[in-house]
């Protein structure tokens, strides 16, 4: 029991030993003719410095920001991101840091532990690091005069809110956005530095970007709160409300388009191309004209799929889409245009026209439901008047329209003489009649100058198909190519 008493004596006389130290060294003038480290270890004391509360109260902290831009890539544009590799340097100044060094004091992650440092964020961060294999490359360095140089080098990854109305011929301006944390505009002010605030590396190379410039701008951000609160203390918000200082950097890209123009549109075109030779071919060849236009429709849709899969789903039209959607609308052209030629094609009756011109072809050729209506009431009412003619057998009809009817005994038609055809009262020898349809042959009708026969027209459909359709795609790709490019 008495060497437990012991015990807590001595440790409270040591304690007491070394508060009486601390106190005599808080106390006891700083000795500036140390080494540097010396004097930033003395004059970094908890005793003597707090490194939580910010230089100059009485007014605004300025921080001044630099950044290097070592590589830029992987710019997705699925997920609305890009990522960067960046050094971020802060600088700004500490009155209580003056006279510290003779000389400029650098140091690691120990020195930035025992000052102030600016707590800034990236706005549209996704995900950051600081880099380095062995120990986080962070530098800060102390000027004699209490100027403070905070650098960082970072990897992060940075929301980009992308336009791809015009995809694939599109430009984005991706932002990277430092605003202060916990300080807001009255307390710290964030600006760039006056020269050459951020650079780029010069080999700097992208995949399927070009990094056309990089704008800079400084603005304050706004954290408004309910009216109904606006009269209360902000300080109990924080982060909620009030004005913060902020800094964007904005690249800009270009995407380059050869890779698209190879792979999407010149083999879309032929596509669209090869569904026209359908025109050349025979009206009547039904096989070929249908295995091609099925064929070129099924490649260009599994092309498109392609293109398509590496894009966000957004609400409005790309280019793509419009590109998509038109030469779809020609591919099915050409099939809706060899089906009504096919039609065409098997009528029997000659189409008289007025004057041999597109108009009246085109209206005698798009009107065929009127004459089949016709030809349909016609041959109704020569049936009901066959009806009364059951029980009579000619052998020819007289009518015009009307199949002919032969009758034949049966001994005209079969192979061999039937059993007992000798005798007369035989039941066998009898004449069966047989009726025998023959075919209409109608006779052929007199063709005149404004006749047209069905093959003629398809031919004439075609041989108009074969000038429509290109046209009609020029006049397109010269309006859309206008539109993406300008």
């Amino acid at each position: 029991m008495k060497a437990v008493q012991i015990f807590w004596i001595v440790v409270c006389h040591l304690a007491s030993i070394a508060t009486v130290a601390l106190s005599d060294t808080c106390t006891a003038p700083l000795n500036l003719t140390g080494s540097d480290t010396e004097r930033i270890m003395q004059i970094t004391d908890p005793c003597r410095y707090d490194k939580w509360t910010r230089p100059n109260l009485q007014g605004k902290t300025k921080v001044f920001t630099r950044i290097y831009v070592y590589f830029l890539g992987s710019i997705e544009a699925q997920n609305l991101q890009f990522t960067t590799q960046i050094l971020l340097r802060y600088r700004w100044r500490d009155e209580r840091l003056s006279n510290a060094t003779a000389e400029v004091m650098e140091g690691e992650n120990m020195l930035m532990g025992r000052i102030w440092t600016p707590h800034l964020y990236l706005v549209n961060e996704q995900e950051s690091k600081v880099m380095g294999s062995g120990r986080q490359d962070v530098l800060v360095s102390i000027q004699p005069d209490g100027t403070v140089l905070h650098s960082t080098r970072m990897k992060v990854t940075l929301l980009c809110l992308m336009n791809l109305q015009k995809f694939p011929f599109d430009n984005q301006r991706c932002p990277l956005v430092l605003e202060s944390w916990a300080y807001n505009t009255s307390q710290l002010e964030l600006g760039w530095e006056a020269d050459s605030p951020v650079k780029v590396n010069k080999k700097l190379q992208l995949t399927e970007y070009s990094l056309r410039q990089v704008y800079v701008n400084t603005s304050d951000a706004q954290y408004s709160i309910d009216e109904k609160d606006s009269s209360e203390n902000l300080n109990y918000y924080g982060k909620f409300a009030g004005n913060y200082s902020t800094l964007t950097v904005s690249f800009e890209l270009e995407r380059q388009v050869g890779h698209y123009i190879m792979d999407y549109y010149v083999p879309s075109i032929l596509l669209v191309v090869v569904s026209w030779v359908t025109f050349w071919l025979d009206a009547n060849a039904v096989p070929g004209r249908t295995t091609l236009g099925t064929s070129t429709m099924l490649t260009f849709i599994t092309l498109s799929r392609n293109i398509g899969s590496s894009l966000p789903k957004v609400s409005y039209i790309k280019a793509t889409e419009i590109w998509f959607i038109v030469c779809t609308g020609f591919i099915f052209g050409s099939l809706v245009e060899f089906a009504f030629v096919n039609i065409i094609w098997r009528r029997k009756k000659n189409v008289e026209l007025k004057k041999v011109s597109s108009k009246y072809i085109l209206k005698s050729t798009l009107t065929p439901q009127l004459n089949r209506r016709n030809n349909n009431s016609s041959l109704g009412e020569k049936c009901k008047s066959m009806s009364s003619l059951d029980s009579q057998f000619d052998t020819t009809l007289n009518s015009r329209d009307h199949s002919q009817l032969t009758v034949m005994s049966l001994d005209s038609i079969r192979s061999e003489p039937l059993p007992n055809s000798g005798r007369k009262d035989s039941p066998n020898n009898l004449t069966v009649p047989t009726i025998q349809f023959e075919e209409p042959h109608p006779p052929p009708q007199p063709k005149s100058f404004f006749t047209m026969t069905p093959q003629e027209i398809a031919h004439w459909i075609d041989r108009r198909s074969r000038i429509v359709f290109p046209l009609a795609f020029v006049i397109f790709n010269c309006f859309y190519w206008v539109f993406v490019w300008f």
